[in-house]
C-alpha cells in the first residue's frame, strides 16, 4: 500500500520495490481533483509495471493531470501455481 500525487503529465511513475511483472495495482482517489480525473476521459490506467522498481498509471485521453490529484493504492500479487 502507499500513496502518490499525480504529475502534471500524462503520466506518473510510483516507485515501489514491491511490484512483479504480475501485479494487480487498486487505485482509490483521496481528493476531489482525484474523483474527477477517474470520473471523466482522463481516468488512468495502469500502463506500466516494472518488476522490482514501480509502476507507471497514464491517462485514458493521454491528456495532462493538474499535479493535485491524490490517492492510495494496494499492490496484490498473485500466487504462482
Amino acid at each position: 500500500t502507499g500513496s502518490f500525487t499525480c504529475a502534471a503529465a500524462a503520466t506518473t511513475v510510483v516507485l515501489n520495490p514491491n511490484v512483479t511483472a504480475n501485479s494487480v495495482v487498486h487505485l482509490s482517489p483521496t481528493n476531489a481533483s482525484a474523483g474527477t480525473l477517474m470520473a471523466g476521459a482522463t481516468s488512468l490506467y495502469n500502463s506500466a509495471l516494472s518488476a522490482g522498481v514501480s509502476f507507471t498509471v497514464a491517462t485514458a485521453n493521454a491528456g495532462a493531470a493538474a499535479g493535485t490529484e491524490t490517492f492510495k493504492y494496494t499492490i496484490i500479487n498473485p500466487l504462482s501455481t
